[in-house]
């Protein structure tokens, strides 16, 4: 069993997927931390910090991608989400890039 943890500015029961096509890190999803802590910082970005929780439960089929570190390959990837890139993962796992990595990010693109 493994708990994973959401920072919002409300409840949510039953997370879904958004269709807004934000251009974040991992592309569209609904993004969660097995650090607690981390969910409670991403909270703290609202008026009513709300840290949910929730027992994930991953069946055997599910398209996986984990980033075990921080390598080219991940930001490449990052890179290619926030593009605006699709791909074909149920799951995508590792650290997200903070500040200082967004800036090198924005740096690497425009050359």
């Amino acid at each position: 069993m493994t708990i994973v943890y959401h920072g919002s500015y409300m409840e949510i029961q039953h997370p879904k997927i958004p269709q807004n096509k934000k251009t974040k890190d991992f592309g569209n999803g609904f993004y969660c931390t097995m650090i607690k802590e981390q969910a409670q910082r991403w909270a703290k970005r609202y008026d009513t910090p709300i840290v949910n929780s929730y027992i994930l439960r991953m069946p055997d089929n599910l398209k996986i991608l984990e980033f075990k570190t921080m390598s080219e390959e991940w930001l490449n990837f990052i890179i290619d989400c926030r593009a605006g890139k699709t791909h074909n993962y149920d799951i995508v796992i590792g650290a997200m890039a903070d500040d200082q990595i967004y800036n090198y990010i924005a740096d690497y693109i425009s050359g």
